[in-house]
């Protein structure tokens, strides 16, 4: 069942629901409250009929009764015998005797008082001769009881007719502004529900006219923004899927010709020993990128747990203490300032930031060049400047630096292997710290990058 449907329902089962308690609730209302003053209202009537009545010579009590029946009053008058009727008969004329002669002795007869409450059937709308007053009233020198009530029928004929009317129009009215207003309602949700499955699909160009002010106008803009994150996140996945799998395939590939070449025979000792290196080279490669994947793919289940107390000087000696043989190996001087500073988050993923920095820093440095390591303390932040003298980056390049799988063309050589992550990971360990940090670099002067952490 569409939601359409169910809102149709819904709306019609309410108007049926509120009309039953409105009409039970009426109808406990008239029963304690208003019969009472109905039936006081018609006795006052009734006794001023009976004083009247007891005022007119005898020949024109009858065309008085006629009268009073004529002007929209049912009367019925007895003796204990006989019955006369003015103004319409009664639906239902049961009354005991006892009541009867109650009236011809002198007592009051509160009839439309002591109705019995019925659920369906009103005391105002019952035409029965119970549901009357009575009073005692003297015709032709005899005692008479005088039952009297208004004649509903007559007296209201029209406004029957003008409310059934108008509860008809009301009604079919409703019914007809509900299924406009249901359609205006639910279109917005059908053409999102249109969007949302499009979405499963990978498509994301489904368009959504929806321009409203309220809540369901507020669902669109929010829709339409989570769908352009979507589709961005989508591009980003295949993009790195993308890369992810270039940067695999080709270690593997050069892997299994280097394999092939050594399956060989007749190759010296000295090839050999330089396919080996090249097949030690690729491996050590994709094991950087293992690990490096690994790491990007921790950050959601780390992030729940930056809660450890780390310092930052510590950790970057411990690097630099690592990276020793790697500045040696590159004749790379190194000036390392170093002022105590702590932060409050993960240490292992900051210790992957430090060592990303600095090895970046020795891959594309020169030979012989120095690197500037440079750590200070404020008293809301840890700032690190960590500064080389390498072949730097020109400003496109600076601008993708962070981009994942990113790198330089000149960078792509045997000498710059990398995997493009590096920078990447750097970047969203320190934001996920809370952090900030950013690169500024000239072509062949070097670069330096600048990271701001929250002090503890």
């Amino acid at each position: 069942m569409s939601l359409y449907v169910k809102f149709i329902w819904f709306t019609f089962a309410t108007m049926l629901i509120s009309s039953t308690i409105a009409f039970f609730g009426m109808n406990t209302y008239y029963h304690s409250q208003l019969k009472g003053e109905n039936n006081d209202k018609n006795m006052t009537i009734a006794m001023s009929f009976a004083d009247f009545l007891d005022k007119l010579p005898a020949d024109q009590t009858r065309d008085a009764l006629v009268t009073l029946g004529d002007a929209g009053y049912q009367l019925y008058v007895t003796d204990g015998a006989t019955v006369e009727r003015y103004g319409g008969d009664y639906r239902d004329e049961t009354i005991s005797p006892s009541e009867v002669q109650q009236v011809l002795d002198g007592t009051e007869f509160n009839g439309i008082r002591d109705f019995p409450k019925e659920t369906f059937v009103t005391g105002f709308f019952a035409n029965e001769l119970k549901n009357t007053v009575g009073v005692p009233v003297e015709l032709d020198g005899k005692p008479h009881a005088l039952f009297m009530r208004p004649n509903i029928g007559l007296l209201f004929q029209e406004l029957h007719l003008l409310f059934g009317g108008l509860a008809v129009a009301i009604i079919l009215l409703s019914f007809v502004g509900m299924l406009v207003v249901a359609r205006l309602l639910i279109q917005p949700i059908t053409k999102l529900t249109e969007a949302t499955e499009k979405m499963g699909t990978e498509t994301f160009d489904v368009p959504i006219a929806i321009h409203r002010k309220d809540e369901i106008g507020r669902l669109a803009d929010q829709f339409s923004t989570m769908r352009s994150r979507i589709e961005q996140s989508t591009l980003k996945r295949k993009e790195f899927v993308h890369n992810v799998s270039h940067d695999i395939q080709s270690p593997l590939h050069t892997i299994q010709s280097y394999l092939a070449l050594l399956e060989k025979d007749g190759i010296a000792k000295e090839e050999k020993e330089q396919y080996t290196a090249v097949i030690q080279d690729e491996t050590t490669r994709l094991s950087l990128l293992t690990k490096q994947l690994l790491t990007l793919a921790s950050f959601d289940a780390e992030a729940a747990e930056l809660v450890e107390t780390v310092s930052v000087d510590q950790q970057l000696q411990q690097t630099l203490s690592h990276l020793r043989f790697a500045f040696e190996e590159k004749e790379l001087g190194i000036s390392a300032q170093l002022a105590e500073g702590q932060v409050k988050g993960n240490g292992v993923l900051l210790q992957t930031v430090w060592e990303n920095l600095l090895t970046n820093a020795i891959k594309y440095s020169e030979p012989g060049s120095l690197i500037d390591v440079r750590l200070r303390s404020t008293a809301e932040h840890v700032i690190l400047d960590l500064q080389d003298e390498g072949i730097g980056m020109s400003p496109a390049e600076v601008e993708h630096a962070f981009d994942r799988f990113y790198r330089a063309d000149h960078a792509r050589t045997r000498s710059t292997k990398g995997s493009g992550l590096g920078l990447a990971i750097v970047k969203e360990v320190v934001e996920l710290h809370g952090g900030t940090v950013e690169i500024s670099s000239r072509l062949g002067k070097g670069s330096t990058v600048h990271v701001v952490l929250p002090r503890v």
